[in-house]
């Protein structure tokens, strides 16, 4: 019992001393709290689906401009995209193939969902509607359901997971 009670003292000090450190650092606190699934809610969950719902529009309006410096800021390294067609990238192959993507238009619906896992992971959940074509084929309509799971990193949430589902 008494090497239990000394680990745990040690696991608060540790602690206790990250967060001060982190703090000293100008981070800024944030009050999370667990439900019965274990998945972590933030304070003010629907500031963090507004943010997150931006940097998401963002991210769409980043393809449509073919803006391959924005779109390589927005995907952690290790990002995987899937599409409704089956096609799929990692990162370097979605940044390399975006010079022959057209994105003529796209509309999220309002009706957006967030899932937090934990403080530095979450998952939105969204339908989308967008036009798009490679290179200079006849552009086609798609209509899909989107999970985009993100990570935060240094203080900047990225984009680790984008997944679609064709929708009626």
């Amino acid at each position: 019992m008494k090497v239990y009670t000394m680990a745990l003292l040690l696991v608060v000090a540790v602690g206790a001393t990250a967060v001060q450190g982190l703090h000293a650092q100008g981070a800024k606190p944030r009050t999370y709290a667990v439900n019965e699934n274990a998945v972590a809610e933030p304070a003010d969950k629907a500031a963090l689906l507004s943010a997150l719902m931006k940097l998401e529009a963002a991210s769409w309006q980043s393809l449509k401009d073919r803006n391959v410096s924005a779109m390589n800021k927005y995907l952690a390294d290790d990002a995987v995209l899937i599409f409704g067609s089956g096609i799929h990238f990692t990162k370097a192959e979605f940044i390399k193939a975006m010079p022959d993507i057209r994105l003529d238009s796209f509309t999220i619906e309002p009706n957006a969902e967030i899932k937090v896992w934990t403080p530095e992971v979450a998952t939105l959940l969204y339908r989308i509607s967008y036009t798009s074509a490679m290179k200079d084929a006849n552009a086609s309509t798609t209509k899909v359901l989107s999970s985009s799971t993100y990570v935060r990193s240094n203080g900047n949430w990225l984009s680790a997971i984008y997944q679609e589902t064709p929708a009626p």
